[in-house]
């Protein structure tokens, strides 16, 4: 049987006794280094990861949103980072960049829960939408922001994004006219319903007047209406 600095080691390096299953067996990949070190530590075989989960981390290196045009990429929000930065524990994890005319705030919410806020100087009508796509390590997902006027002037936005535990890429697209979405579409439809449920008060408001614009019969109106519940 192997002592403990014996298991503390392999856990560590990936090194295998005689009697050992092969790495590939052992379910090594994908673990962080701390993972490893307690598994090795007390002599339990972590399971193999499933081949098909998407990957813990992707490329974003920036430190700065990334413009082109009207089109931003924001830097990761990485709770993980953050608290390893942070010089005592935070009760909120906030970071905020200003970029192409707006201003970005993301922010804890609550458990796993992120919300998005975009501001922008002008009056925004409720029949634009800003496409925002958010990637997590569960995976990519498309939704339209509304805004809604602020009483000092200019125009807030925001979405209520569950499942984010870990981090989160965000990037913003041109501003486009609801009339512009197919709600025919299977995708589309989904991404228009998933925005509804993830739009804290009062940009309700805003889904309600896009609403109320269009025919009673419009298949838009009636996947928000849906999504509203």
């Amino acid at each position: 049987m192997s002592t403990l600095p014996q298991r503390y080691w392999r856990g560590l390096t990936g090194a295998r006794a005689v009697d050992e299953k092969p790495l590939a067996e052992r379910g090594r990949e994908g673990y962080g280094l701390w993972r490893r070190y307690w598994a090795g530590l007390l002599g339990i075989r972590l399971p193999p990861k499933d081949a098909t989960q998407p990957p813990a981390t992707r490329n974003n290196p920036l430190t700065e949103p990334y413009v082109q045009g009207a089109r931003v990429r924001l830097p990761r929000f990485d709770r993980a980072a953050v608290r390893l930065a942070a010089s005592e524990e935070p009760e909120r994890m906030v970071a905020r960049w200003a970029a192409a005319g707006r201003q970005f705030t993301v922010r804890e919410s609550g458990p796993g829960e992120v919300e998005l806020l975009v501001q922008v100087d002008r009056d925004v009508p409720a029949t634009e939408v800003l496409p925002v796509d958010v990637a997590t390590v569960g995976g990519d997902r498309r939704y339209f922001l509304v805004f809604v006027p602020e009483t000092a002037g200019g125009s807030v936005g925001a979405l209520r994004l569950a499942e984010t535990s870990g981090w989160i890429d965000v990037t913003v697209d041109e501003e486009l006219p609801v009339a512009a979405l197919e709600a025919g579409d299977p995708v589309t439809r989904a991404r228009i319903a998933q925005s509804v449920a993830a739009t804290p008060d009062p940009g309700m408001a805003t889904w309600a007047e896009i609403v109320a614009s269009r025919p009673a019969d419009d298949p838009l109106s009636q996947v928000i209406k849906d999504a509203a519940g």
